[in-house]
C-alpha cells in the first residue's frame, strides 16, 4: 500500500495533533510506503516559523525526511493532474493542495490530509483518507 502525506497530515504528526497516531501508525509500518511532495518542505518551514522555532528547520527537516520513503519534485505531469483536479473540484482548491493530490493521484498513492477542501476533489480522481480537522478541535 503507497500513501502520500498532505502537509496537514505530517504537521499532525510532527506537533502530536489530533490524527498524528495515524500517520506515526503508517511511518512505522514497514509494509507500507509513505512519500510527500516536496512542497510539504515549504509549509513545513512556514509552520515552524509560525512557531517561533525556524532556527531548528534543517536539523528536523532531516529528521523527518528520514522517515519518508521518498519526497516527489513537482514536474509537468503533476501540474497537469493538478489542473485536471481543480476543474474537476466541486469546490475551492488551492493550488498548492491540488498539486500535493495531483502527486498522490499521479502515484495512485492514498492522500492523507486533514484539509476539508480535498473532499470538493471527486472520488474516482483521488484516493484519500481524512484525519480529523485541526479547525474542529480548537
Amino acid at each position: 500500500m503507497s500513501y502520500l502525506l498532505d502537509s496537514s497530515a505530517l504537521l499532525a504528526y510532527y506537533f502530536a495533533e489530533a490524527g498524528g497516531e495515524r500517520v506515526r501508525d503508517l511511518l512505522s509500518d514497514e509494509s507500507v510506503i509513505v512519500d510527500i511532495s516536496v512542497l510539504t518542505m515549504g509549509e513545513f518551514w512556514s509552520r515552524l516559523r509560525a512557531e517561533g522555532w525556524v532556527n531548528v528547520f534543517s536539523a528536523e527537516w532531516a529528521a523527518v525526511s528520514e522517515l519518508l520513503s521518498e519526497i516527489h519534485p513537482v514536474s509537468l505531469a503533476v501540474v497537469a493532474k493538478s489542473i485536471e483536479l481543480r476543474a474537476a473540484a466541486t469546490g475551492r482548491l488551492p493550488q498548492v493542495d491540488a498539486l500535493i493530490a495531483a502527486t498522490a493521484a499521479s502515484l495512485d498513492a492514498i492522500l492523507i490530509h486533514r484539509d476539508p477542501h480535498f473532499a470538493a476533489i471527486p472520488e474516482e480522481l483521488l484516493k484519500q483518507e481524512s484525519l480529523p480537522d485541526k479547525s474542529t478541535l480548537e
